[in-house]
């Protein structure tokens, strides 16, 4: 299974790369459709990400009239928690990859996953019914299966990284809907927000 994985991955980044610079446009696309969203106004703990390269960069939800507070993920210990971040200009180069920003540790502002109304997630490839397929290190997949019911999982992706179908293993995690420049995909839990 996870050879076909890899495989996967491969094919994803490939496609990524010959997308070339349409992904700024992409980019704004998805952030429009998310603030749009009239779950976005029930949002008072929103998990936001650090863009790698040919990831959709939601950097621009900062700019929203009403914002909500923002979290973004560390990586520490084999393990993944949020922090929340008072602007982009807190977040500083992850030792472990010079491409992510992360928020710096502080305990004061750690965000427990129960906390979290929204969480946005990356990922290589999706389908349409919310599977995921990640990088590889598992750490959304475990961060995923702690957050309370009520919390909307959007997968963030562009358009060429829907698949009909992913191999699927028993610790991967789905989300409640995709979205991409296309838009939303999926149903968002209505209880939730």
């Amino acid at each position: 299974m996870d050879a076909t994985k890899n495989e996967l991955r491969r094919k994803m980044r490939l496609r990524l790369q010959s997308s070339g610079d349409r992904t700024a446009e992409w980019s704004r696309a998805i952030v429009a459709s998310i603030a749009g969203h009239p779950a976005w106004a029930g949002v008072r703990v929103l998990s936001l990400y650090s863009a790698l390269p040919g990831e959709p960069d939601l950097s621009a939800l900062w700019t929203a009239e009403t914002p909500p507070r923002f979290c973004y993920p560390r990586i520490e210990a084999g393990g993944m928690t949020f922090f929340e971040v008072k602007s982009p200009g807190e977040l500083i180069p992850a030792p472990w990859h010079p491409t992510i920003r992360e928020p710096v540790f502080t305990p004061a502002r750690l965000v427990p996953p129960e906390q979290i109304d929204l969480i946005l997630v990356p990922g290589l490839a999706f389908t349409r019914a919310g599977q995921r397929l990640g990088r590889g290190g598992g750490f959304y997949d475990r961060y995923l299966a702690a957050l309370p019911t009520r919390a909307i999982k959007l997968g963030v992706c562009f358009q060429c990284q829907i698949e009909e179908n992913l191999p699927l293993e028993a610790h991967d995690q789905r989300v409640h809907a995709i979205i991409t420049e296309s838009g939303l995909t999926g149903i968002l839990p209505t209880e939730v927000v």
